[in-house]
């Protein structure tokens, strides 16, 4: 990529900028040794991310493997990874549409039981969507899971290509993939 979509002006290579991912609708991601690209006239901005359903997967283990509660843009992050709507993952965790609504726009915070429930739902449909095991060891990391409030701001995150790129065919959850 060498000229700009828009205006078809050249575009400035930057290499050693960590990227926000925004697109995820993570406001903690960031994306460090991709190539970004800018406008020299325009100053419209892209970006090159290699393999991106292998960083979902990442980013969705990432999720649930922390041990703090699922804030509101988790829930609905890993609901859309797995291609639910809204009212179907209602109906998965037993509960009224509404309560879920809340827990996704961060109005109301998420029962330990339920948080535990959603990371689940996650984990088995994307295996089956990915055809790859990744759940393997996941239930002990479960024990642990949700027992404290969401903080109120998540701390950073950061991944390189290597890390979505190269390890696919180990298993991407369990105790040893889950950071403590």
């Amino acid at each position: 990529m060498d000229r700009c979509y828009e205006c078809d002006s050249p575009l400035e290579v930057i290499k050693d900028r960590p990227y926000q991912y925004k697109e995820s609708g993570l406001d903690y991601v960031w994306l460090i040794g991709i190539l970004q690209y800018k406008c020299s006239k325009c100053k419209e901005t892209f970006v090159e991310i290699p393999r991106i359903k292998e960083l979902h997967l990442l980013i969705g283990r990432t999720i649930v493997c922390r041990k703090e509660s699922l804030r509101g843009q988790e829930v609905k992050y890993l609901r859309k990874e797995i291609g639910m709507k809204s009212k179907e993952m209602a109906a998965a965790l037993s509960m009224e549409p509404e309560t879920y609504s809340r827990w996704e726009n961060g109005k109301q915070a998420i029962a330990a039981c339920h948080d535990k429930a959603l990371r689940m739902i996650y984990v088995v449909n994307a295996s089956e969507n990915a055809g790859k095991v990744l759940s393997q060891g996941f239930p002990s990391v479960l024990p642990d899971l949700a027992s404290r409030k969401p903080p109120l701001k998540t701390k950073k995150v950061q991944f390189s290509p290597s890390e979505w790129l190269n390890k696919l065919d180990e298993p991407l959850f369990g105790g040893e993939f889950c950071p403590a």
